[in-house]
């Protein structure tokens, strides 16, 4: 497989869409998929600290709520419904508290779940609009580059990522979206890299980035081919 984007012919350009889009049905949903959790271990130090900031109750109780709602293994189409109404009467009673910027993230998340990416990519850049939290704002902005990358808009997705301002604890999922990136535009070499580089950093920071050694191994037998 070449190397580089200007030696792809039509063909080969079908295999690269066409393996992004393995990427995204197998590694981004279920990333994003668990958006819940990664916001609770991420921020659960400011949640407290604006819980002690006199955060109502009301807000507190819609969360647990939204949260407890949201977690069950599918949601039909009355879940749904119950959920975006959670979501919308905390946005309008708490819209400047960390409970609105996590409602907006598991709203992306809902949509994705209902593969309504156009949705997701609302909700993650409203997310990032309305928030002043500069972890959010990194964890949306990771979450929008990889659906954008799903509805094939790798450019767009590069752009996305190259814009943020990632903590070092984001350092390695931002490495592993750039080689998914990579792929999609058809470079190789530079998605190995990053994604190599995903490991190292993950290793460095003690974290678990599932998937990651797959996407190395894929890469040799497109290359042999």
């Amino acid at each position: 497989m070449p190397h580089v984007a200007d030696q792809l012919n039509i063909h080969e350009e079908d295999d690269q869409l066409a393996a992004a889009k393995r990427l995204w049905h197998n590694y981004a949903k279920p990333i994003l998929g668990g958006i819940i959790i990664a916001a609770v271990g991420l921020f659960a130090w400011h949640w407290w600290q604006d819980h002690q900031q006199a955060q109502s109750e009301a807000a507190s109780l819609q969360y647990q709520q939204l949260i407890q709602l949201t977690s069950q293994d599918s949601l039909d189409d009355s879940g749904r419904q119950a959920a975006q109404s959670i979501i919308d009467a905390i946005r309008d009673q708490h819209g400047d508290t960390l409970y609105a910027d996590l409602a907006g993230m598991i709203q992306a998340r809902l949509a994705v779940d209902a593969n309504d990416l156009p949705a997701a990519e609302r909700a993650l850049s409203e997310v990032r609009k309305n928030t002043d939290r500069g972890e959010i704002q990194a964890l949306a902005g990771l979450e929008l580059a990889r659906v954008q990358l799903g509805q094939d808009n790798a450019e767009q997705a590069l752009g996305t990522l190259e814009s943020l301002q990632l903590p070092e604890a984001m350092s390695a999922r931002g490495a592993d979206i750039r080689g998914d990136i990579e792929l999609a535009l058809g470079n190789t070499d530079e998605a190995r890299s990053a994604w190599q580089n995903a490991v190292d950093l993950a290793r460095e920071h003690d974290q678990e980035l599932s998937g990651i050694q797959l996407k190395l191994d894929d890469l040799a037998p497109q290359e042999a081919s």
